[in-house]
């Protein structure tokens, strides 16, 4: 168990001279040349530390495990940024206080994911105490803390995701979304075309700064978009559950106002 212990960071392209052996001399460069296995036993590192071999950002990181081995920063962004995944931060409850300084060394910009417990107290604080039959390992809680998301994902067959935006949202609303996922589903398109007249029209409305208000039970996803000076094309994609679904249609109409787009349901 991890605990509350703040993890360190160890950055041996730049600064290999913060890497001590437990007797306090320093790792000899070619000792750390390449990337071990397994941590050797007499390198002062401990379980949850990061060391990087990285030269940009933090595509040749490694977290520390248990046993002394080693596991390569997942990148979920696929971009060389730091995912901190849910195999280390299972044995916390306060991962945002274990990494607050790894995050600072590495630089905030350059973390992307942090795949969390249920129970952590950075949910807890930001969002609410989640119910019981929430915390399961079948919904993933994924923080982004570039764009300040929670992106919930519920496993199994449903695979169902929504972001719920940090200071926004709380327990309540996440937990209103996940009830109506348990429900039938629906899904619809939105395609909109918009040139000439339309897109004046669109310009003038100041569409372009408003936010698609749905309903909480709902997710909407943008699809193919084509802007250009005279023109906008391009869909929405919306699922929820059906109680919902005219509801969330209704909005798209107001929404848009008297713009004409088109709307057609999708078979699930």
């Amino acid at each position: 168990m991890l605990g509350t212990r703040t993890a360190r960071y160890f950055d041996l392209a730049n600064k290999s001279e913060m890497l001590k052996k437990t007797n306090g001399q320093p790792v000899l460069e070619h000792e750390y040349k390449e990337v071990p296995t397994k941590v050797p036993a007499d390198w002062d590192v401990s379980p949850g530390d990061l060391l990087s071999w990285a030269k940009y950002r933090a595509s040749e990181t490694y977290f520390v495990l248990e046993d002394g081995t080693l596991l390569k920063n997942p990148d979920r962004s696929g971009s060389g940024y730091l995912t901190i995944p849910y195999l280390i931060t299972q044995h916390t409850r306060n991962v945002m206080m274990m990494y607050e300084y790894v995050i600072n060394e590495l630089g905030k910009d350059y973390v992307s994911t942090i795949e969390m417990h249920p129970q952590d107290q950075f949910i807890i604080k930001n969002y609410g105490q989640l119910p019981e039959q929430m915390c399961t390992r079948n919904i993933e809680y994924i923080y982004d803390p570039l764009e300040k998301f929670l992106y919930v994902h519920v496993g199994g067959a449903s695979g169902k995701s929504k972001e719920f935006k940090l200071g926004e949202t709380s327990v309540k609303d996440i937990q209103q979304w996940y009830d109506g996922v348990k429900e039938e589903q629906a899904q619809f398109r939105v395609k909109y075309n918009f040139d000439g007249v339309n897109h004046q029209k669109y310009l003038q409305y100041k569409l372009q700064n408003e936010k698609i208000h749905v309903p909480k039970t709902w997710t909407i996803q943008p699809g193919i978009t084509d802007a250009g000076h005279d023109h906008l094309r391009g869909e929405w994609i919306l699922n929820g559950d059906r109680k919902h679904l005219n509801d969330a249609k209704k909005q798209i109409q107001e929404y848009y106002k008297d713009l004409v787009v088109d709307v057609e349901d999708v078979p699930l």
